[in-house]
């Protein structure tokens, strides 16, 4: 009897473009994942090695967007696994939201602040 192959897990990485905090004078200040390929090696440094097929880019111009429906029903149906994104462009309303649905469906919720592949802080001995 064959095994089965392992399933590719779905990732889905959720980009606002245009942050409601951003202004033309902040720059690039919120800017933290462009949506261009090249940004896809720099998903490693946040997830540790993956399969780039697993990658779903979820882009929304403001909060709430069409993309952000998208990704709900696709954690709550189980399609994502993992989600990346950055907390702080969301309102409050949708950080809360997010956790919540990652909780329920069990998908890991990735952050620039939590990131798998980041490395973690030592212990150090107190002095």
């Amino acid at each position: 009897m064959l095994d089965a192959l392992p399933e590719t897990q779905s990732i889905a990485v959720y980009v606002i473009n245009r942050p409601r905090l951003a202004t033309p004078e902040s720059g690039r200040l919120f800017e933290w994942m462009g949506t261009d390929r090249e940004t896809e090696a720099g998903l490693e440094g946040l997830l540790g090695p993956y399969d780039p097929k697993s990658i779903q880019w979820m882009v929304d111009e403001g909060p709430a967007g069409p993309a952000w429906v998208e990704l709900l029903e696709g954690l709550t149906s189980g399609r994502f696994q993992a989600v990346v994104t950055h907390l702080a462009p969301l309102t409050s309303a949708q950080r809360q939201q997010l956790i919540g649905v990652c909780a329920i469906s069990g998908a890991q919720l990735v952050t620039p602040g939590n990131a798998i592949g980041a490395p973690q802080p030592t212990h150090r001995p107190p002095p």
